[in-house]
């Protein structure tokens, strides 16, 4: 939308729905999903509940597996507009989310349909921008997103401190544009669509275990990301806990942090964007562990807003590279035919960790203390930095394997 001209003509088509999608789905995201932790506790949901809350996001992902399986033997765009246009609909539901757990069902059935073409949408994206032009083609059309973010997630803020109950209204506004993202993205031609041809197979759970054996590059990288998630994900359910309970935050503060994050999300997009196509994608996201493991730390060391200013700051910084680089890494080793399997395999990785994390995560806040757990999370971080810094030197050079 805002850089056709600097892509070269064959993608600057589908660059150019993307990044409109792109946009809507900004407006979605600042006005539901970036406020939905802290609506949770403001409604009086428990630390039991918020734990369940940030598993929820990984529900949908456990099943990834099954997923990418399932939507590798058809057209992947319409099924990924299919399961996210139901998963998105169902935020509709807020109109009639007054309870917690009710509050909490709704997100749980968003979630869940909208991971399931998560995995349809790695080879989209592999299918429609050549990997010399990936890196910047998503970093362009996550900018426009974050634009939207940055003055929608402000917005929001304002939106859901005017009542306790206006989010039962602001969420199904935010769902509109949602919807509307999903109609612009299914504009885009996939080529590969054109080929495919519906068949029935059994689900080979075997799968997994094969890649894993012979591709033992993807093995030590999952391992590594494994740790590495799980310490970012042991800490997702006290953010909103500690800004809440502690700093007592109000939900206008609560929009400006997530711009703030948002800003800065934008500012290391352009940073990384075009570097990731140049460089091994490894490298990006050594320096990216490094950067969040100073998060958790700043909310161990924090007495007031100003130290969770910064650690908005360093979350925004690891937005901008991560998911690009993650992206960037996963889509140039995997062999042509399998992208879809392997995004399912980190997608069902993410599911694991992202089920057991924060439970874990409140239990030992419980027993050890928030700034403690803030502590450990810190220190788990860092040492998923140092082993992916080594695999990083023992695996330079980038090459798709067959298996």
């Amino acid at each position: 939308m805002l850089f056709n001209r600097r892509l070269p003509s064959l993608v600057q088509t589908a660059y150019y729905y993307d990044s409109i999608g792109g946009f809507l789905y900004g407006i979605f995201y600042g006005l539901t999903l970036v406020l939905i932790p802290i609506v949770a506790r403001k409604i009086g949901s428990s630390d039991f509940q918020m734990s369940f809350l940030s598993a929820i996001p990984f529900s949908g992902a456990l099943f990834a597996f099954l997923w990418a399986h399932y939507s590798s033997e058809r057209r992947k765009m319409p099924f990924l507009v299919l399961v996210k246009g139901i998963g998105r609909g169902m935020l509709f539901l807020m109109f009639f989310s007054f309870h917690p757990w009710t509050f909490l069902l709704t997100v749980f059935l968003f979630y869940f349909f909208e991971f399931a073409g998560s995995s349809a949408w790695g080879g989209i994206i592999q299918d429609i921008y050549p990997g010399e032009h990936r890196g910047k083609a998503m970093g362009y059309v996550q900018a426009e997103m974050l634009l939207a973010i940055i003055l929608f997630s402000y917005i929001g803020g304002y939106l859901l401190s005017l009542g306790e109950r206006s989010y039962t209204y602001v969420f199904p506004l935010g769902t509109v544009f949602g919807l509307l993202s999903l109609a612009f993205f299914r504009r885009i031609k996939v080529e590969s669509d054109k080929k495919v041809e519906k068949r029935k197979r059994q689900f080979p759970l075997s799968r997994l275990r094969e890649i894993f054996q012979k591709d033992r590059r993807f093995f030590r990288f999952s391992s590594i990301f494994f740790l590495f998630g799980f310490a970012n994900l042991l800490t997702l359910a006290l953010y909103p806990i500690f800004l809440v309970d502690n700093l007592k935050i109000s939900m206008v503060v609560a929009g400006k942090l997530a711009a703030l994050t948002s800003l800065f999300w934008l500012i290391s997009t352009f940073f990384w964007a075009e570097r990731i196509d140049r460089k091994n994608p490894l490298k990006a996201l050594c320096t990216l562990f490094l950067f969040a493991s100073f998060t958790p730390f700043l909310y161990f060391l924090a007495t007031n807003i100003w130290f969770v200013v910064a650690a908005s700051v360093c979350a925004g910084i690891v937005a901008g590279g991560f998911w690009l680089a993650w992206v960037g890494y996963i889509t140039k080793i995997a062999p042509p035919n399998d992208v879809q399997v392997y995004w399912g395999i980190q997608f069902s990785l993410m599911g694991i960790r992202g089920a057991i994390a924060p439970f874990v995560g409140v239990g030992l806040m419980h027993l050890l203390g928030i700034r403690n757990v803030f502590l450990i999370s810190s220190i788990t971080a860092f040492l998923g930095f140092l082993l992916m810094s080594r695999f990083f030197n023992k695996n330079k050079q980038i090459v798709a394997r067959s298996i």
